[in-house]
């Protein structure tokens, strides 16, 4: 069953749903401008965790004032666009993205968190950077068509990534997306990305928003760091939960809807080897989707 639009661009949507991203021009300079110059005015805030954190998000500051006004003054610049874009969708929260000039401030291949149920729904983040990006300065890479290559539960404090095994593999798959002033990048939260290191002279900000489908439900999954169980806890969340939520801790007011044990033992080499064929093959979208799913059922768990 395929999954709602939430692009109002049949183009846009379609290479979002085969991709896992999709970059267009989006904002104007002024806009951009404006959501740099709120970072430059609580920079001081947001940098003081910079010194053990080369990229860092604004809600790792736990400094819940700081969240709160970020949060707020993203939205209300991105949503003076974002109805032009996109359709049916919820906002859950918006950060900023720090990136130190400094070699550490790489982030590695990585799946974003879960925030819906991925078998019916995707959940995705609308970013923008504040100054033109590139390698040098620490811009997007992407692998196309990995959000479809298996339903993975993506989890908090705990992380152990289903593609830990793999990641040597992943980075000769990436594709490089450089940005300009006013572009977007659109990010499915399952798609792999990682990012380079920032070796320029300055401080690389970026700003995210992440949206949903508006008949999706809002979840977080809860992993303990040392559960030998692995027993993931499902929260139904609200905006302020979200809002709210202190990194390594579970929601304070959420409602707990399930507890379930899930295997997060890594995908092997041989396993990979036939789940990333699909790259250079694509049908579609379900038809890719489907074959995967019949293809790699021996080996994960579906949640």
């Amino acid at each position: 069953m395929p999954k709602p639009a939430i692009f109002k661009d049949e183009e846009l949507q379609r290479k979002f749903d085969e991709d896992g991203f999709v970059s267009f021009s989006m904002f104007s300079a002024e806009q951009v401008q404006r959501i740099h110059a709120f970072y430059l005015r609580t920079q001081v805030a947001h940098e003081t965790i910079a010194e053990s954190k080369k990229f860092h998000a604004t809600n790792e500051t736990n400094n819940a004032d700081l969240i709160g006004e970020s949060d707020q003054f993203i939205k209300s610049v991105f949503m003076e666009e974002v109805d032009k874009h996109f359709t049916d969708y919820q906002v859950i929260a918006a950060n900023y993205l720090v990136k130190q000039p400094h070699l550490e401030s790489e982030l590695g291949p990585h799946q974003d968190l879960r925030f819906v149920d991925e078998e019916q729904f995707y959940s995705l983040n609308i970013w923008m950077a504040t100054t033109n990006t590139t390698k040098e300065n620490g811009s997007l890479r992407f692998i196309r068509g990995s959000h479809l290559w298996a339903d993975t539960i993506r989890t908090l404090p705990s992380y152990p990534w289903k593609y830990r095994e793999v990641i040597t593999y992943l980075n000769n798959l990436f594709t490089d997306v450089e940005t300009k002033i006013g572009d977007c990048v659109v990010i499915n939260h399952a798609c792999i990305h990682s990012s380079y290191p920032n070796l320029s002279s300055t401080v690389r900000v970026a700003a995210i928003m992440a949206i949903i489908p508006k008949t999706a439900e809002i979840k977080h999954y809860f992993l303990p760091e040392g559960n030998p169980e692995n027993e993931v806890e499902e929260y139904n969340m609200t905006l302020s939960d979200f809002i709210e939520l202190k990194v390594g801790h579970r929601p304070q007011h959420a409602q707990l809807i399930r507890t379930f044990k899930y295997d997060f033992s890594p995908i092997e080499h041989n396993c990979f080897q036939q789940l990333s064929q699909p790259l250079n093959n694509r049908v579609s979208t379900i038809t890719t989707y489907a074959h995967i799913k019949q293809k790699i059922s021996a080996f994960l768990r579906f949640a």
